[in-house]
């Protein structure tokens, strides 16, 4: 295995980065707010989400490759393009628009995507398994909560 524990100030600046607008969200909530009721009704998604979810961070932050250096740019060009799609969406949603499309593909997407693509950068292929559960859970509670089958 080419990964070794240590903690990653590199890790934890991109997530802080996606963390951002979730941070505003809880301390300057808009006036619309339905992201509050996004919670599954299944108790077994919202712990499968939050669990990989956590593991996805921690990974993100104290595991890195012992072989130092970083996978293409282009990794980190996507995630950023990733992350500025997260924050205009956020933008729209402060601004009241709150279709499932934007809850969907903006708010529940990109964060996934994001950590994917900046565990590819720094070739962190061990974050690319419990990012993509959380991910895939993420997306498919709010597609229940939003999109109405």
């Amino acid at each position: 295995m080419s990964c070794r524990f240590q903690f990653s100030f590199r890790g934890v600046l991109l997530y802080a980065l996606q963390l951002l607008p979730n941070l505003i969200w809880m301390l300057v909530p808009p006036a619309n707010n339905v992201l509050t009721r996004n919670s599954s009704a299944y108790p077994v998604l919202n712990i499968i989400e939050g669990l990989f979810g956590v593991v996805t961070v921690i990974l993100m932050v104290v595991l890195i490759n012992k072989r130092d250096g970083t996978n293409s740019s282009i990794y980190l060009r996507l995630a950023g393009l990733s992350l500025a799609a997260y924050y205009i969406s956020w933008i729209f949603y402060y601004n009241g628009l709150v279709a499932p499309w934007l809850l969907i593909l903006g708010i529940a997407f990109m964060p996934p995507l994001y950590f994917f693509l900046t565990g590819l950068w720094m070739k962190n292929y061990v974050l690319l398994v419990p990012c993509t559960i959380f991910g895939l859970t993420h997306i498919l509670i709010t597609c229940m909560n939003y999109l109405r089958f």
